[in-house]
């Protein structure tokens, strides 16, 4: 018995290796902040990149309300010129055209009621049914919301971050980017 107990007590004393285990402890910890880190900066420069393409349309929207085909007849602005408008501005979104969901309303201006904070977005499960939205571009002087929603997925989904972001079924995160403008007379 005396012998287990002086391999203990040695086993005890020997410091040798104790920056190895002080390392295997914490990398696992470093990485995990790293990934986060790394995580968080992409959904926010996606975010950043959303809401800028979005303020570039409405600018166009907003001024034009129109656009001219090859003929020179002007057709008004749908909400696929308005998503054409931010796909091209937003290359950091992948499949842009397939996961964004533009919606535009008019606010009325008596009650200035604002539409239902559910904001329309795209369903990955069943790509046939295109999500209802409304697209009304209003008339002149009309107070305008216009929503956008892109579903993107997280780049490492096994990081964590995210979890109480606003997912779908598939695991996608709802980027939402909105809009107040008035039609210009």
């Amino acid at each position: 018995m005396t012998g287990l107990v002086r391999h203990i007590i040695r086993y005890v004393k020997d410091d040798r290796a104790t920056a190895t285990m002080e390392f295997v402890i914490m990398f696992p910890v470093v990485i995990v902040l790293f990934i986060a880190a790394f995580e968080t900066g992409m959904i926010l420069s996606r975010q950043v990149l959303l809401e800028r393409s979005l303020d570039d349309a409405v600018r166009s929207l907003r001024l034009l309300r129109t656009t001219e085909d090859s003929d020179g007849v002007k057709d008004p602005w749908t909400d696929d010129h308005i998503q054409d408008a931010i796909c091209r501005n937003t290359r950091s979104i992948p499949n842009c055209h397939d996961v964004l969901v533009v919606e535009l309303t008019v606010i009325d201006d008596k009650t200035y009621d604002i539409p239902a904070a559910d904001v329309v977005c795209v369903d990955r499960n069943n790509s046939s049914v295109a999500p209802a939205n409304t697209f009304d571009p209003g008339e002149d002087s009309d107070l305008m919301l216009i929503r956008t929603c892109a579903v993107v997925d997280r780049i490492l989904p096994f990081s964590g971050f995210g979890l109480n972001l606003v997912r779908d079924d598939t695991g996608g995160i709802h980027m939402v980017a909105s809009s107040v403008f008035m039609n210009e007379p």
